[in-house]
């Protein structure tokens, strides 16, 4: 028997103190309604831009969000990697990041959000901020578009 079977989920209060222990988290982090919240400031250098990300989570697969206020577009090119599900709150556009390809299993609900999903996030956007400057995608990765 392989040991990954044997390894237990990590239910939201483990994930969201786990967060806690890792990171600084912004207001409105927590957990509602059997859905945890994180939100923070990161940055993928010392000099770059601050952006804020916002992982909900369940308990299926963690998704994560960037406010629109620091991602734009390449001349009118659809932004990389991303869902089509973005959407509007308060005239700012959030935009869903494609972090992995799900079919690889690359995340396991055993798994903690702070070892994969915001490391994973702030290598997409150091891609992010190539391909504004070059308009080529060097992230790699799969996505359907």
């Amino acid at each position: 028997m392989e040991l990954k079977y044997l390894r237990k989920k990590k239910n939201l209060a483990e994930q969201f103190n786990d967060l806690k222990k890792c990171f600084e988290c912004l207001p409105g982090s927590g957990i509602f309604h059997n859905v945890l919240v994180w939100i923070q400031k990161v940055k993928t250098s010392y000099n770059s831009k601050t952006y804020v990300i916002k992982i909900e989570y369940n308990g299926s697969v963690p998704k994560v969000y960037v406010n629109n206020q620091g991602i734009m577009h390449y001349k009118n090119e659809k932004i990389p990697h991303t869902y089509k599900a973005n959407y509007i709150a308060d005239d700012n556009q959030i935009v869903q990041l494609c972090l992995f390809y799900p079919r690889y299993r690359e995340w396991e609900p055993h798994m903690y959000i702070s070892e994969y999903f915001v490391p994973w996030a702030i290598e997409w956007l150091f891609y992010y901020e190539s391909w504004r400057i070059t308009g080529q995608w060097l992230g790699g990765g799969i996505h359907n578009e």
